[in-house]
């Protein structure tokens, strides 16, 4: 029996134990660390070798060793008990009465697992470690290599520790939920943020849309009406330079006037390429080929004091475009590189295939995901300052001096690329340079080469035209022009009065409308129609813009032949022989 000053260090040195843990387990976050610090004082408060606590697995209905002290490897983690009658820590775990066991050989009803006589284990104290929701956590042992004269105090001892400690692993459980639920709810915070940032980047890209499709509206309609006032000014130009081509001084003068109706063309030209409503040709192009094409014809021209580099890829697939046109939106991109590089420097063009995949697509709402063709136009210019990127497709938007430039030459680009069905994207750096990568659409099949413009001779004709045109001025001049070239002409203001004159019985060899006309019918519908009363009639429309009635993506609807305002009178000569012939 121990004397009782010794029993009274006993009992304090029991106490502060326990004192000690609580304050450990209230800092201590970590629920394995709690329990490895527990299994440690628990041994050190009772002067055994070894103790450990046992985890019960309700789908299991066992006690797994998960945490202790002065075991040998392969025990926690491993070793389980049942949660039964059938083992100590099953009979602790089952009444909820401490479990005390002076000879574990000799106990009779039990068949302790081998790790006990490895260890040498004599004998064992079991406690129930209590938890939440009337199920208890699980069991904490202590075991001792020698028999242990265990007393009350022991006892008391091992249980206020184990309610301590049931205590903490509560504690540690109910923090590992909070933690849980606090980084759910910043995942749920952060989702948020992200879900309003990409509405805002899809809110700014669609009023980005919304205001270029209503300037390229407005933009195609000025253009329009540009284009009748061109083929009268254009066309008459031509009249007037034959009647004083006897008269130096008045004949540079209709060349003056021949030379701005043509800056004007071109300008118009530009506005119906922004605003998407020009007839695109595309076929399937060798783009490595046109680039190569495009940089010869692009050092003579940018001058020696700009290097002109081409890296193409030579797997490169070939590309669904209009050639001429992508060959126009290559020297826009370097004549402002040039531009930009007024002391010189380098312009690279590189080729390659691509793929736009669907995530792509999805934080840019214009792309459709698939296989592209890219061109990157690179500078070694001054850049252009983040302020104002996301303005540069904008029509007459411009940083340039009064006189240097129009502001349309990347709005062309712009708008040419996406009535391909492409995609374009402007990359820039103050001080860095400049990147434009065009996406085209891949093309399947064999790539046609590049058609070689001909000087057109001026044919004429005596068949009879219906021409049908609503503007007075336009349609005047027209009518002088046509017969002109010998043809006989009938005239219509709109698709109703041409009806009346197909009907009737004057031969008609070609009809020649414009494509837009007041009324319910405009020139494809007034073509149907005509086509069902004479079926051998020749069609040949004309128009400032396209239109999506005879241009669908784009692109002129097989068998139609179009003549775009404003056009000259060796233009009109050949289409209409083009469309009687066809």
């Amino acid at each position: 029996m121990t004397d009782a000053p010794a029993q009274v260090q006993k009992l304090l040195r029991q106490q502060a134990a326990i004192a000690r843990f609580g304050s450990f387990a209230l800092r201590e976050p970590d629920l394995d660390k709690i329990l490895a610090e527990a299994v440690r004082v628990c041994a050190e408060g009772l002067s055994v070798p070894f103790s450990k606590v046992c985890r019960y697995r309700a789908e299991l209905d066992d006690l797994l060793i998960v945490a202790g002290h002065g075991w040998q490897e392969g025990v926690i983690g491993h070793v389980v008990s049942r949660a039964d009658m059938s083992s100590p820590q099953g009979r602790a775990f089952t009444t909820g009465l401490p479990s005390i066991i002076d000879d574990l050989q000799g106990a009779a009803g039990f068949n302790p697992p081998p790790f006990y006589a490895a260890h040498g284990i004599v004998s064992i104290i079991d406690v129930i470690i209590k938890g939440s929701d009337n199920q208890p956590y699980g069991i904490l042992e202590i075991d001792s290599d020698s028999q242990h004269d265990y007393d009350q105090y022991d006892i008391n001892f091992l249980t206020g520790f184990a309610n301590v400690l049931a205590e903490a692993v509560s504690t540690a459980a109910r923090g590992a939920a909070l933690q849980v639920a606090v980084d759910r709810m910043k995942a749920l915070v952060e989702e948020k943020d992200r879900l309003l940032h990409d509405k805002d980047v899809a809110d700014l890209q669609l009023h980005q849309a919304q205001k270029m499709e209503a300037v390229g509206q407005l933009t195609g309609g000025v253009a329009h009406d540009l284009n009748n006032i061109l083929t009268v000014i254009t066309g008459t130009i031509e009249i007037l330079a034959e009647a004083v081509a006897d008269r130096p001084e008045l004949l540079a003068i209709a060349k003056m006037i021949d030379d701005a109706a043509a800056r004007g063309a071109d300008l118009t030209q530009r506005l119906l390429a922004f605003a998407r409503k020009q007839p695109l040709q595309p076929r399937e192009v060798d783009v490595n080929s046109l680039m190569i094409q495009a940089a010869n014809l692009l050092r003579p021209t940018l001058g020696e004091q700009v290097e002109v580099h081409t890296l193409l890829d030579g797997e490169a697939s070939r590309a669904l475009i209009d050639p001429s046109q992508l060959t126009n939106a290559i020297l826009n991109l370097a004549l402002n590189a040039r531009d930009a590089m007024p002391d010189g420097g380098k312009l690279t063009i590189e080729t390659c295939n691509i793929v736009l995949d669907d995530e792509y697509a999805g934080a840019n709402s214009d792309v459709t995901a698939g296989n592209y063709v890219l061109v990157a136009v690179t500078d070694s210019g001054h850049g252009i300052p983040a302020g104002i990127l996301n303005n540069v497709f904008e029509p007459f938007f411009t940083t340039k001096e009064v006189g240097k430039g129009s502001g349309l030459g990347l709005s062309m680009v712009y708008g040419f690329v996406k009535q391909s069905n492409g995609h374009i994207k402007i990359y820039s750096e103050e001080g860095h340079g400049t990147t434009v990568r065009i996406y085209l659409p891949q093309a399947t099949g064999v790539a046609l080469p590049a058609k070689v413009a001909s000087k057109q001779r001026i044919e004429g004709g005596h068949e009879t035209i219906l021409v049908v045109e609503d503007d007075n001025l336009v349609r005047t001049f027209v009518i002088g022009q046509i017969e002109s070239l010998g043809y006989a002409t009938l005239a219509a203001v709109n698709a109703r009065e041409a009806l009346v004159v197909i009907d009737g019985p004057q031969k008609i060899d070609l009809l020649f409308t414009d494509m837009i006309m007041p009324g319910p019918m405009n020139g494809r519908q007034l073509a149907d129609a005509a086509l069902q009363r004479r079926t051998s009639l020749k069609v040949l429309f004309t128009s400032g813009y396209s239109n999506e009635a005879i241009i669908h993506h784009g692109h002129l609807d097989a068998g139609v032949l179009l003549l775009a305002k404003p056009y000259r009178k060796s233009d009109l000569a050949h289409m209409i022989r083009a469309a009687l012939a066809a």
